[in-house]
């Protein structure tokens, strides 16, 4: 009996095992397989979300995934310097652009963009600063939402809300074809990894921070 129990035991441990390798290779398959030919014949009229100056001298682009560590580091370490030294001062523009990895990053990104102006990047900041809190329920979806209730209600966002921002609906399409179309754009640019910056059309290599900004602008 008890080695007919070992063998339930690891059997569970197996399947398991097999269930949590073949989600991550749907996420795989979603990021580098589904997304490309989701974007094919899809037109971006998306208008996008700046920090500062319209005409400022200096335009920082990035290509960011809600997911990412890299970009939540950028997030809550290097950005609040770069926007009051340079963003607030009228010295750069600051523009951010969804290249979601994964499939809960397209899905805080559809939540992120219910909204614009100064309340989008209050929930992009939110959800970056709190990114633990909310990546490990990639396989499920209910707890998904509930984590980002949990860390937007501060913003006085309903659970009601957050599904409203993904349900099925016209507007809905358009903002998801929107983000496939600017994560097909940044491709076509070169972008392949998370974050990836462009300065004045260039793309930046290596950490960017405050000191690096410096080194380019006018």
């Amino acid at each position: 009996m008890a080695h007919n129990n070992v063998i339930i035991t690891l059997k569970g441990l197996l399947m398991k095992m097999y269930t949590s390798i073949f989600k991550f290779l749907l996420l795989a398959l979603f990021s580098f397989l589904v997304l490309p030919v989701m974007t094919d014949n899809i037109s971006n009229n998306k208008s996008y979300n700046f920090l500062g100056d319209e005409n400022a001298p200096n335009t920082l682009v990035e290509y960011a995934s809600l997911s990412c560590v890299h970009c939540a580091n950028f997030h809550n370490k290097e950005l609040p310097a770069i926007k009051s030294q340079l963003i607030d001062k009228g010295k750069l523009k600051y523009i951010y652009k969804d290249f979601p990895l994964d499939l809960p990053a397209m899905l805080a990104a559809m939540v992120s963009n219910c909204y614009s102006g100064s309340q989008y990047f209050e929930i992009l900041n939110s959800l970056f600063r709190n990114q633990k809190k909310w990546v490990v329920y990639s396989d499920n979806k209910k707890q998904l939402y509930a984590s980002f209730h949990s860390i937007l209600r501060e913003h006085g966002i309903s659970l009601k809300k957050i599904n409203s921002c993904t349900e099925e609906t016209e507007d809905n399409k358009q903002k998801w074809d929107n983000i496939l179309a600017t994560r097909l754009d940044g491709q076509n640019k070169g972008v392949n990894s998370t974050p990836t910056f462009f300065l004045n059309g260039k793309k930046l290599d290596g950490l960017v921070n405050l000191e690096k900004i410096k080194q380019y602008i006018y």
